[in-house]
């Protein structure tokens, strides 16, 4: 596909999406399969500025072990971090080591027990229960929510600068 192929394709689901959830305001993107470009080498093109034109934030995709930092991240390119196979432990072992550093970590479930990318509820359940238990430490919310006050910091931040 082109840029303005991908462009018109999203542009028409948003359309979509905006009449089954009329009371969105606001939408973050998430690339599929993690590709934020179309095309193949010499003609490979990132389409992360129609994101960046279209959406509060885009979820792309990471490696594990690394967070979004907040005063340096792209919003239209965020960093997800794919959970398939990953124990409880090891969950809970990497948002106590990103959290307390100011990283917002984006975990990204595919599927809870299923056959492809997934994960065991085994292993679902307690992170859930984790998050619960230290929610007046550890801030969990949806992405919309994070990237709109990450967005409203950087306006205060420019405003006060500028």
């Amino acid at each position: 596909m082109t840029l303005e192929e991908v462009e018109k394709d999203i542009l028409a689901a948003q359309v979509r999406l905006e009449t089954l959830a009329p009371h969105q305001t606001a939408w973050t993107f998430a690339y599929p399969c993690y590709a934020t470009y179309v095309g193949r080498g010499e003609e490979r093109r990132s389409y992360v500025p129609v994101i960046a034109r279209h959406f509060l934030a885009g979820r792309a995709g990471g490696e594990i072990g690394f967070g979004n930092r907040p005063g340096t991240l792209d919003p239209a390119a965020l960093i997800g971090t794919p959970v398939e196979r990953l124990s409880a432990t090891e969950l809970i072992d990497l948002i106590e080591r990103l959290a307390p550093a100011g990283q917002w970590l984006i975990l990204v479930y595919h599927d809870i027990d299923g056959e492809v990318l997934s994960v065991r509820q085994n292993d679902y359940v307690p992170v859930l229960d984790y998050l619960a238990r230290n929610r007046d430490r550890v801030l969990t919310a949806p992405v919309v929510e994070v990237a709109s006050k990450l967005r409203g910091a950087r306006i205060e931040q420019t405003n006060a600068v500028g």
